[in-house]
């Protein structure tokens, strides 16, 4: 009997490991994303900042990490971007922000 429990834990946590995985899967929202202009200013833009970490498997690299910035002529170009980022790199997230630049 213990045999039997012990042996459906294991599978338990082995399919709960896949789930991660497959919780990975997300539908991107449209984003249209500009060359960010040198220096301050930007001519009314929007600046999305993202920096997080996702899990992958590479071998030895556990981890992958992305530090992004991006410009965007609307907000909600700008949020959809920092959706589609947070939904890929949901391991850790340090920053994840949408301003208005001047110009």
């Amino acid at each position: 009997m213990r045999m039997t429990a012990a042996a459906g834990l294991m599978i338990a946590l082995s399919l709960g490991s896949a789930l991660p995985v497959a919780a990975a899967s997300f539908i991107a929202r449209p984003t249209e994303a500009l060359a960010c202009p040198d220096g301050a200013g930007g001519g009314n833009l929007w600046q999305g900042y993202f920096h997080g970490r996702k899990e992958v498997d590479h071998g030895w690299m556990k981890y992958e990490d992305a530090a992004e910035r991006r410009c965007f002529k609307t907000e909600k170009f700008c949020r959809n971007w920092l959706y589609n980022m947070q939904s890929e790199y949901s391991e850790n997230v340090w920053s994840a922000v949408c301003t208005r630049s001047g110009g």
